[in-house]
């Protein structure tokens, strides 16, 4: 058992900074979604050319296009190497 005891003072600048921090996640949140909102905007705009300009990473800008199902700027490139079943075709290229 401790014998401190925070001031008033402490218990006021914690509770401050408690404060900071939640309207920080809410700022944070709603730069998430206007980045969004603009990349979906603008669909000739990439993420690497957001991210030059942004204070986020391009894989950031990539993984907010996700979350707010922003169109892909491509379609992918990735096809399965298993053929289908139930039949002698090709997966289609």
């Amino acid at each position: 058992m401790t014998r401190y005891t925070p001031s008033k003072a402490v218990k006021e600048a914690i509770r401050a900074v408690e404060e900071a921090q939640a309207q920080l996640q809410l700022a944070r949140a709603s730069l998430r979604s206007a980045v969004a909102d603009d990349l979906k905007a603008q669909p000739e705009v990439t993420n690497k050319e957001a991210s030059e300009v942004l204070p986020f990473a391009e894989e950031t800008v990539r993984s907010i296009a996700r979350e707010f199902d922003v169109p892909r700027k491509r379609k992918p490139t990735v096809r399965s190497i298993k053929p289908h079943k139930h039949t002698d075709e090709k997966p289609p290229a």
